[in-house]
């Protein structure tokens, strides 16, 4: 092992168990600060990419993180694999003392991590209200989009009122969703808040919007507890806007037995023509028929086609948000076929939004771990891709405080390997060829 391996090793143990004493030796051995910084920098685990601030960040070790930021002067911003900060590892972890004293060094607040996760959504999933507060009074982004959505919809699917108020008091948008396609109203009637549907009511959020698939009246029809529906109504929610499978909210109530969802439901819904009885009990007697069910199957179908359809038309055009729409109501409809995912995961690269690309062919993968799958020891595609990727790596030389090169060198080797680590074994992995092609 060389020194500076063996320095680094003995610097991030140091980091993650918080032993100030054995830096200050290492840094007495060492005896040049430009070298110990390097190394420092330079030097993380395999496995996750942490350095030693990451750790000493992640596990609440102050005097580490103030020693190794002002005596050593590491970069701050240091991104592990995951584009995790060292901010961002002390707020998984709710670290304030360490957050505040980061932000006041000059650590970036606003960053997020690969799975578009800031210090506030880590804030939000461990109810740590003194850290929300602070990063919204550093100015963080309260409507910044992750895998778990955006602040607003992961504190109403909680359940969490104080968090709803807090963010909407800080002007969140009531009605913002992406990556979750459930609206902030959806997410309030799923986690059974009343509490949490009027405060965003009385923030104007809009009851007959929704992203993709279902809105917030088609879930307050299949709930026990009518206070939704009825609050819904009242704020002009359209129980005849039908959900993406022509499935209308009164069918809705039907098909999930609710009885007095139905009765509050059918006076304020248009006549069905091809109902034969429109009442109470008619409604859900048809429902449940054969005849309905098929007519039911056909409509999904027909709307699976023209979902297909039109995100090809939008793709041809370039278009690929409105690609990504057709695709996300797709698999609203059809949940088991992994084809929809992934062409939201191809639609999110042409964009180049990294984490979105990663998270559909991830989801892609869980669904159906075999889907797809390279062929292994083959000389053509997944050779060249290889190639490429290796080629595009030494290209660059790693330089962690050249921000610029330190992301473009991440891309190349940790977000490509993760995206095929994710569609492939190790094994399949390590059987590639990566000889050039004789062709």
């Amino acid at each position: 092992m060389d020194s500076t391996s063996e320095f680094g090793a003995l610097i991030i143990e140091a980091g993650a168990s918080g032993d100030l004493k054995k830096l200050k030796e290492i840094r007495r051995k060492v005896n040049d600060d430009f070298e110990l910084r390097r190394i420092c920098d330079v030097y993380s685990d395999f496995s996750a990419g942490r350095n030693a601030l990451h750790h000493a960040a992640h596990l609440g070790h102050f005097d580490v993180c103030k020693f190794l930021i002002q005596t050593v002067h590491v970069y701050i911003d240091a991104l592990t694999h995951n584009m995790d900060t060292p901010l961002l590892e002390a707020a998984k972890e709710g670290h304030v003392k360490i957050v505040e004293y980061l932000i006041r060094q000059g650590a970036g607040v606003r960053e997020a991590n690969l799975e578009g996760a800031t210090a506030l959504h880590y804030a939000i999933l461990n109810g740590n209200k003194e850290l929300m507060e602070l990063v919204v009074a550093k100015g963080i982004r309260v409507d910044s989009d992750s895998r778990d959505g955006t602040p607003l919809q992961m504190a109403a699917y909680r359940g969490d009122v104080g968090v709803v108020k807090f963010l909407l008091s800080r002007d969140a948008k009531p009605d913002i969703c992406f990556l979750v396609p459930e609206s902030p109203l959806v997410c309030a009637v799923a986690s059974r808040s009343f509490e949490c549907l009027e405060l965003l009511l009385k923030a104007k959020a809009n009851p007959n919007k929704y992203f993709s698939g279902f809105g917030p009246l088609s879930y307050a029809a299949r709930e026990v507890d009518t206070r939704f529906l009825k609050a819904l109504l009242e704020a002009d929610a359209d129980p005849n806007e039908p959900n993406i499978g022509h499935v209308k909210v009164i069918e809705d109530a039907a098909l999930s037995n609710n009885l007095k969802a139905l009765e509050i439901l059918l006076p304020v819904t248009t006549v069905m023509k091809h109902y034969p009885e429109w009442t109470v009990d008619g409604v859900m007697q048809y429902c449940h028929s054969e005849q309905a069910q098929a007519e039911r199957e056909d409509d999904r179908e027909a709307c699976l086609v023209a979902l297909h359809k039109g995100a090809h038309i939008c793709i041809g055009l370039k278009k690929y948000n409105n690609a990504i729409l057709h695709f996300k109501s797709a698999h609203r409809l059809d949940p088991y076929d992994p084809t929809w995912l992934s062409n939201q995961s191809l639609c999110h690269a042409r964009v180049d939004r990294r984490m979105l690309t990663l998270h559909s062919a991830n989801e892609c993968v869980r669904l159906t771990p075999r889907f797809p799958s390279p062929c292994p020891g083959d000389a053509g595609a997944a050779t060249k891709i290889i190639n490429r990727f290796f080629k595009a790596g030494i290209a660059f030389m790693l330089e962690p405080r050249d921000k610029d090169k330190d992301d473009k060198f991440r891309v190349v080797f940790y977000d490509y390997f993760a995206l095929l680590y994710l569609m492939s074994s190790p094994e399949e992995i390590a059987s590639f060829t990566i000889e050039p092609s004789k062709s």
